[in-house]
């Protein structure tokens, strides 16, 4: 259903070609982009690799969660999913305005965006507004990428729609949700469903929690294997301290890779 939703707002094929990143004017600051067409460029790297994106609303009591759904340049507009948890799709109807933030290539890259409108298709609701007009994006790594594929963190669930089994294992891992590697969607996984009952292990805590699936994509047409990802649901306090642990001991270990 993701990949469905996308190509409503699927836009003409442009040159994508990798740009250096420090093709920058000597007039430009470089923590900012601020080239239309580098701009573009950008977060339609971000969309094709549908990364997690956390949204902060002012005067909102937490962040919350998103995703770009599509960039569509002749209209100069940008479009998003709605925010997980739902509370927060109250409290951006009432403000039109949010900075959204993620990370890129493993640079940590934020904007903020105005006068929201939402939209609704085939029963799902989306937001839209222009195309930022800058995007603070330092030309260097705040942090190292984490390659959780190479640490074999097993998955396991069952479909709440479905209620078959859902085993795969983890490539991407952050507080609030991951990226999974499943060999076979048996269970039909689609866009809007819970996976009950989940697991996975790490130093010698299992951890359980629900899972939200915000897109399914298939990794090759000639092949079986999808990838799916989502946000965490009904962790308990004590997972989501492990769990910020666990995450914060990997990104030391790879800082001192880099150092070495």
């Amino acid at each position: 259903m993701f990949d469905k939703l996308k190509s409503l707002f699927a836009k003409k094929e442009a040159d994508n070609t990798p740009e250096d990143n420090d093709d920058l004017s000597p007039f430009e600051n470089p923590n900012f982009i601020t080239s239309p067409d580098k701009i573009v460029n950008l977060l339609s790297e971000i969309e094709q690799s549908s990364p997690l994106c956390t949204i902060q609303i002012d005067g909102a009591p937490q962040e919350y969660n998103s995703s770009i759904l599509g960039i569509k340049v002749e209209k100069n507009l940008i479009i998003l999913d709605e925010l997980v948890p739902k509370e927060g799709n109250i409290e951006l109807q009432a403000t039109r305005s949010l900075k959204l933030s993620t990370f890129h290539k493993g640079i940590h890259l934020s904007f903020n965006l105005s006068d929201i409108e939402m939209g609704h298709s085939r029963g799902i609701s989306y937001y839209k507004t222009t195309l930022p007009d800058r995007i603070f994006y330092p030309q260097r790594r705040r942090a190292p990428r984490i390659e959780i594929s190479s640490i074999d963190i097993a998955f396991n669930g069952v479909s709440e729609r479905t209620g078959i089994s859902v085993s795969g294992y983890l490539f991407d891992l952050s507080r609030g949700g991951a990226g999974i590697d499943l060999p076979v969607n048996r269970a039909r996984v689609q866009r809007g469903d819970i996976i009950k009952n989940c697991q996975i292990s790490f130093e010698d805590y299992v951890m359980d929690f629900d899972f939200a699936v915000r897109f399914v994509k298939p990794t090759s047409p000639n092949l079986p294997k999808v990838q799916l990802g989502g946000f965490f649901e009904n962790l308990s306090s004590k997972s989501q301290s492990k769990l910020s642990y666990f995450i914060t001991s990997l990104e030391r270990v790879e800082i001192r890779k880099q150092k070495n």
